[in-house]
């Protein structure tokens, strides 16, 4: 059984999730209290917790009450949620100008994709007496990682020594090269072919752009489907060289450089996809937006 979820609490959720399942809607704290016999004042505390701790989704008005969430699912089955590895890091604690500093054992991090701010679960090795709800804190991995995670001490657990954090702001700085993590299917377009043709390769790829080229497979442009799109719209000559209407400026990345630098690039320019190119500078591949965000969430 997964540690953080105690024989009470497990008890209130599992019947929260029988009910559900049993009636598929909102479920009511009355209604788990009446079955299992309990003052409904003590069982909504028990499902705040577990609200706050992402098992349980909550909607107010006469139609609303709780449902149990996916991870209320694996926690039943014995399946404990995705951690970091112990001993990966430190949580600084600051109080009154002072920095309080204690080691990370474990963290976890809920609810990134949902309405409310996402929150960090931390067991540390330390004095919790020391700190107290409210004060800001920041946690930081090792190198290996390079995450660094600043909110606000929400919870504090004495007896399990951990923290809930609500997050405010979540740093991931990637030490991987842009060749590792990009596409290296890359699409080309030789500059002779028509913006006919153009725009057949990209519809069949189910691509949004792709560089152009010459005869010796160097980059000389780009094109996207909103160019020909826009080609289109204006009456222009759809069989003329895609070379014609193609975007001269390319913005382009090593294949060595880091996914920080290729975000940078990104980020000043305000593109969202670079080609990735080789000492010859010969485009080897792409990287997107997408690319690096499905990279850092898989860390």
């Amino acid at each position: 059984m997964y540690r953080h979820i105690r024989s009470v609490q497990r008890e209130v959720l599992e019947t929260l999730v029988k009910l559900y399942e049993q009636n598929r809607r909102m479920v009511k704290s009355k209604e788990v209290a009446k079955l299992l016999n309990k003052d409904e004042g003590t069982i909504r505390n028990v499902i705040m917790w577990l609200k706050s701790m992402g098992y349980v989704e909550s909607r107010t008005g006469p139609a609303g009450g709780y449902i149990p969430t996916l991870k209320a699912y694996e926690v039943l089955r014995g399946v404990a949620p995705q951690i970091l590895e112990p001993g990966y890091g430190v949580v600084i604690v600051f109080r009154d100008g002072e920095d309080i500093r204690m080691s990370a054992v474990s963290m976890e991090i809920m609810g990134l994709f949902s309405n409310e701010p996402a929150k960090a679960l931390v067991k540390v090795v330390g004095d919790l007496t020391l700190i107290d709800e409210g004060l800001r804190a920041r946690i930081e991995s090792l190198p290996k990682k390079r995450l660094v995670v600043d909110g606000i001490i929400r919870k504090r657990d004495l007896n399990a020594n951990e923290l809930l954090i609500e997050i405010q702001k979540m740093s991931v700085i990637p030490g991987e090269y842009v060749g590792n993590v990009g596409s290296k299917k890359l699409i080309t377009i030789r500059g002779s072919s028509s913006v006919r043709e153009a725009s057949r390769i990209l519809y069949t790829n189910g691509i949004r752009g792709a560089p152009i080229v010459d005869e010796e497979n160097n980059i000389i442009g780009f094109i996207t489907t909103t160019d020909i799109a826009m080609i289109v719209a204006n009456g222009e000559d759809l069989d003329a060289p895609v070379s014609k209407y193609m975007r001269r400026t390319v913005f382009t990345i090593s294949d060595r450089e880091s996914l920080v630098e290729a975000m940078k690039i990104m980020d000043f320019y305000g593109v969202g996809r670079l080609i990735i190119i080789n000492s010859a500078r010969r485009p080897v591949g792409i990287i997107t937006r997408t690319d690096i965000l499905r990279y850092i969430l898989a860390i």
